[in-house]
């Protein structure tokens, strides 16, 4: 009679044993679940702030975009504008150019016409040569108060040769042999540089070496003036003087 209780004991205790391991095991299930579906929820957070973190991104760089080009735009029409106002100034400069060269014609042709209608109405008998007609001068006013000092035949023969490197009947033999092949004729607007200077700017520039800039200064003329000067002058001495007074020997001697 004693072993039927301690069965039933041993039953009790077992199920107790099972009930207590199924409601461990729900437990876990239930933990599982939970840290399941924590896990999809924080993903899905993460999914949607990494969308967010793009678009944002995406908004910012056509922002950025809109803005380079929008700056481009603005400064490509602003550089037309530029150019299209440079064009129009030019066009105005070169027109009013025109307008003055044409009102200066104009003037000396109109002076031209008044001289001889005057030399007209006064007849054969009026004696005296004409004078011409009057002469507008296009020239920048330069002072040659150096150069007609040395010009002038008061002007020391030493002091001549010292600065040209040649006694001033030397310089003006050179002058008298390049006339012809130097001398220029005057113009309607301006007067013609004499074969003195001509030939002084060239032998100044060869005996002294100076920098064209000073040349201009001391003898009144233009620094392009001057350099054409020295190259006309010079092929001159070289076409001209050179074949006279430069005898090369001969190959046979």
């Amino acid at each position: 009679m004693n072993d039927k209780p301690t069965g039933g004991v041993q039953v009790d205790e077992h199920d107790d044993k099972e009930e207590v391991k199924t409601k461990g095991l729900k437990e876990i299930l239930t933990s599982l679940l939970l840290i399941e579906e924590q896990a999809k929820t924080d993903n899905n957070e993460w999914e949607q702030a990494q969308e967010e973190e793009k678009n944002l991104f995406e908004e910012n760089h056509r922002k950025k975009t809109k803005t380079m080009l929008d700056y481009q735009t603005e400064f490509h029409e602003s550089d037309h504008v530029l150019e299209e106002t440079h064009r129009v100034r030019k066009r105005k400069s070169r027109a009013s150019t025109n307008a003055a060269i044409t009102s200066v014609i104009a003037a000396d042709l109109e002076a031209t016409s008044a001289q001889k209608g005057s030399g007209t109405g006064l007849g054969q008998g009026a004696a005296g040569p004409n004078p011409g007609p009057q002469r507008r001068l296009w020239v920048k006013n330069r002072s040659q108060d150096w150069w007609d000092k040395c010009n002038s035949p008061d002007f020391p023969d030493e002091e001549f040769k010292k600065w040209f490197r040649m006694g001033k009947d030397t310089f003006e033999m050179i002058c008298n042999e390049l006339t012809s092949v130097v001398a220029k004729e005057n113009t309607m607007l301006r007067d013609a540089v004499p074969v003195r200077q001509r030939v002084a700017v060239c032998i100044w520039r060869l005996a002294t070496g100076e920098p064209l800039r000073l040349v201009s200064r001391r003898f009144g003329l233009g620094i392009s003036t001057c350099h054409k000067l020295v190259l006309e002058v010079c092929s001159a001495i070289k076409n001209v003087l050179m074949p006279k007074y430069l005898q090369w020997p001969d190959d046979e001697s």
